[in-house]
């Protein structure tokens, strides 16, 4: 939620004054924002600042639990109020109205599902060490909670994927690119607009690829990227989002069988959050704690470090791994890799 202390808040708190209250209210605050971009708030809003009356007008509801929604948001830090009108403020503008090229609004369901579904067993996650309801099985089996993940992913990838692009050295003449477990294929499609020769190739599961980007150079195909089998002949591969949900031995595996596929002097692109790199404070690390956890309760995979991810490349046969942080791209950073070249035929 966009919601700053103030000093003498920011004390009460860091002296126990108060007891931690956002720690629990913050899901109430989860289901009061979920709430809103349903009924239509914040879009009922973008053009101009309205009352209460006017808004429950507007959208059919009652004016009094109107209000006290509207005062609710205001005070998250989503609206901003003067003389009786509530406006947008610049977070709820750029990621909850609708036509924005940021919205979330699509994807909310599926963290309103992640925080009521798969979060009331982080005791039980914890005590077995591997998660009760296996995340990527509930999505195949769930059409509209894919849809919701694929939508938060996609609008996550909308603003990352063109500096993502702009950081990846493709290798001279690449033709083929293979995007692993890329879904939505947005990275991919970054790629194709910089590289016209290129051509991709999405696999994942078939929920995940009915989100798949319309691009005339890439090719959904449905399968499983951890047992099908990957092809071979590619100059470029990317692994975006994937590791942080499979465990050591699937990770090591995988990164064999991409080395595998890949040509000699093909590049290898690992994007994920790494949890040894740099956070620019305590309120990042916490995030990042809590990804670990999610990916624990969720998938039993878990945030690994760059050094880690550096480790694992080699071990499976990569070489010249380089880490890049890509500027307006702070959820993801990336591990580049490359495949040995073939030597060169001695001379006699």
């Amino acid at each position: 939620m966009p919601l700053f202390y103030n000093v003498i808040e920011a004390a009460a708190h860091r002296l126990s004054i108060v007891p931690p209250m956002f720690d629990y209210f913050g899901a109430l605050g989860l289901h009061a924002l979920v709430a809103a971009a349903r009924l239509g708030v914040f879009d009922a809003l973008r053009s101009r600042p309205l009352t209460d009356h006017e808004l429950a007008a507007a959208l059919g509801v009652d004016p009094v639990a109107a209000g006290v929604l509207l005062r609710t948001l205001a005070g998250l830090g989503y609206l901003r109020v003067r003389g009786g009108r509530y406006r947008l403020s610049r977070a709820a503008r750029l990621w909850f109205t609708t036509g924005s090229p940021t919205s979330l609004v699509a994807g909310l369901e599926f963290w309103e599902r992640t925080a009521c579904v798969i979060w009331p067993e982080v005791e039980r996650a914890v005590r077995g060490g591997a998660p009760v309801i296996p995340f990527y099985a509930l999505l195949e089996s769930d059409p509209a909670l894919s849809r919701s993940f694929q939508a938060w992913t996609a609008a996550l990838a909308r603003q990352q994927a063109p500096a993502v692009a702009r950081a990846v050295s493709v290798p001279r003449g690449a033709r083929l690119l293979l995007d692993v477990g890329g879904g939505h294929g947005l990275f991919s499609v970054a790629l194709l607009r910089r590289h016209p020769a290129l051509r991709a190739t999405v696999i994942d599961l078939p929920q995940a690829l009915l989100a798949a980007a319309d691009h005339p150079r890439l090719t959904p195909r449905a399968g499983s990227f951890l047992d099908d089998d990957l092809g071979d002949g590619y100059d470029v591969a990317l692994l975006f989002n994937v590791v942080h949900g499979l465990t050591d031995d699937e990770t090591a595996t995988l990164l064999r069988r991409l080395a595998a596929a890949l040509n000699p002097g093909g590049t290898l692109v690992v994007g994920d959050q790494f949890g040894d790199s740099l956070m620019p404070g305590r309120a990042s690390r916490a995030l990042l704690h809590l990804l670990d956890l999610n990916y624990l309760v969720a998938v039993g995979g878990k945030v690994r470090g760059r050094r880690e991810i550096a480790a694992l490349l080699r071990t499976a046969g990569f070489r010249d791994v380089r880490h890049r942080r890509p500027l307006r791209s702070p959820v993801t950073e990336l591990a580049v890799a490359r495949t040995p070249s073939r030597s060169a035929p001695r001379r006699a």
